[in-house]
């Protein structure tokens, strides 16, 4: 049956009110899908970031990110509560972030995480001392830590390094009275350079950076005292292929997560003895003046080859990759197919 006019007009001004709806339907934005950069990884389901659950969620939280995370997953129970934290300070709304998430935490070890009251990595036994103001030769690590008997095992894939030369008979308790781990273990260290801190294993620590390094390149051998035999080359690939090898059968000093150096952790290791362009010359220019050869505090990396070393780092072209000369101090690019030896390294990045 035919409408009439006004009918019509009606149904018109009603589909011109439909589509204005249904246009901007259309345009409202859409959330895309992401997953959330925490811990080293990337939350790809509330699994992982209850695994991953750290202080990096408060920004997440401050900027809506966090919101727009569980929004897009459908996760409306967690969202609900979370648009329902009402609590003003950070320490208090990472309580309720932990109480969203399911994860447990006590204000003892909230405050422990907001006050980061961490030994660092450099930290020597008489540095300890004066901190726990003990005359006694027995220092107890954890009286450093505001914790609750028994609650977790804190910094279980810390290491706690200290100069050998500061322990002069003294006693480290690893362990509360409870028996609430407090480091994965303790490693000794002689310092044998401003910079350098030295393991019985062949590997040095780098104070200025917190990298491990090698002493010795590889197809060296770490007889106690220097780096004996020749240094193995190769090319960038065989490089890549030789790492992966170490690490699969076993390692080295006890670790499995060696790798090649980006070329700016390279550099830290050019010493110019002449101190230009600087002495610890990271600029990637070569070494100025009357320098001892090879560019290399020998002290810490005995026997260095005079020659090229390997980064992991690629170039923008597929066919280079960069490298440092430490019979030069400078650093350049370099054919992936051309030789050069390796020095490994861990930790960083």
């Amino acid at each position: 049956m035919a409408a009439s006019g006004s009918d019509c007009c009606s149904a018109f001004s009603d589909s011109k009110q439909i589509g204005s709806l249904l246009i901007g339907a259309f345009n409202m934005p859409k959330i895309i899908k992401f997953d959330l950069p925490i811990d080293g990884i990337r939350a790809k389901n509330i699994d992982e970031l209850r695994e991953h659950f750290t202080l990096e969620i408060l920004p997440y939280f401050h900027n809506g990110l966090l919101a727009k995370w569980l929004a897009v997953r459908k996760l409306t129970t967690e969202l609900s509560a979370l648009q329902a934290i009402a609590a003003s300070t950070d320490p208090a709304i990472f309580k309720d972030l932990c109480a969203v998430f399911g994860v447990e935490a006590d204000d003892a070890v909230i405050a422990l995480m907001f006050n980061d009251p961490t030994p660092k990595l450099s930290l020597t036994v008489a540095e300890v001392v004066k901190q726990t103001e003990s005359a006694d030769k027995v220092i107890n690590l954890a009286a450093l830590l505001p914790i609750q008997a028994g609650t977790l095992k804190l910094f279980t894939e810390r290491t706690l390094v200290v100069d050998a030369v500061d322990l002069d008979g003294t006693d480290l308790i690893l362990q509360s009275a409870d028996g609430t781990l407090i480091f994965k273990s303790c490693q000794l260290a002689t310092k044998i350079t401003a910079r350098y801190l030295a393991f019985g294993d062949g590997t040095v620590l780098d104070i200025r950076t917190s990298l491990q390094w090698m002493r010795c390149a590889l197809g060296q051998t770490w007889d106690g005292k220097n780096c004996s035999g020749a240094a193995s080359s190769y090319n960038w690939n065989a490089a890549h292929e030789a790492v992966a090898a170490l690490n699969h059968d076993g390692g080295y000093a006890g670790y499995c997560d060696w790798r090649l150096p980006s070329i700016d952790e390279l550099k830290t290791l050019v010493y110019c003895s002449s101190g230009q362009p600087k002495t610890w010359n990271d600029t990637g220019k070569k070494c100025e003046g009357e320098c001892n050869r090879p560019m290399i505090d020998l002290i810490a990396f005995p026997h260095t080859p005079i020659s090229l070393c390997w980064s992991g780092s690629p170039t923008g072209n597929s066919s280079s990759a960069w490298l440092v000369s430490f019979g030069s101090g400078s650093a350049n690019y370099y054919n992936r197919y051309g030789n050069g030896h390796v020095r490994l390294v861990r930790g960083g990045q």
